[in-house]
């Protein structure tokens, strides 16, 4: 019986159907296999004025678009942020890119004895990388904190991470 009343559920298209008309076709007893299905989340049960109403949930879902106007609101909204997300550009923040990024700029940039000022690699590693100055600093911190032995940093600078209460503005590969 459970095809067959979501199958009437699903033909009854965005109007729905009464759920006494259900009763009046499969039964009294067809109330317990609505609820199951109600459970499984195949059909919704909602009243329209006095009277329930079932629909398939795509059915429901274009019912209560057309006559609901909260839920236009609501719907509009969420595709206006959808467009929005959408039409961020994709920038590559993944960790291995940054540090691969990093280590060839301070490679690059370095001293004859291998310092570099953080903020010139920042300059370098956020332009190619399409990133803020917080993150740069944010995947410095995390990269230094993983890799203590690859890595020295130094006071001084006008910018760079904090350790200690002091900021350190120099970096060196070991």
């Amino acid at each position: 019986m459970n095809s067959q009343i979501l199958e009437k559920v699903e033909s009854s298209g965005v109007c729905g159907i009464k759920k006494a008309e259900l009763k009046k076709i499969f039964g009294a007893d067809c109330e317990n296999t609505i609820n199951e299905l109600a459970k499984e989340d195949k059909v919704i049960v909602d009243s329209k004025g006095v009277a329930h109403y079932v629909w398939s949930k795509d059915n429901y879902l274009s019912h209560v678009s057309q006559n609901d106007p909260k839920f236009k609101i609501l719907a509009r909204l969420v595709h206006n942020l959808e467009t929005k997300i959408s039409q961020i550009p994709v920038k590559s923040e993944n960790t291995t890119d940054f540090k691969i990024h990093f280590d060839k700029c301070i490679s690059e940039i370095s001293s004859s004895l291998g310092w570099v000022p953080l903020a010139d690699v920042r300059a370098k590693v956020c332009q190619i990388l399409g990133i803020t100055q917080e993150k740069f600093y944010s995947e410095v911190s995390t990269i230094i904190e993983q890799n203590p032995s690859k890595y020295e940093i130094s006071t001084g600078g006008m910018e760079g991470i904090h350790v200690r209460g002091m900021l350190h503005g120099y970096i060196r590969r070991l």
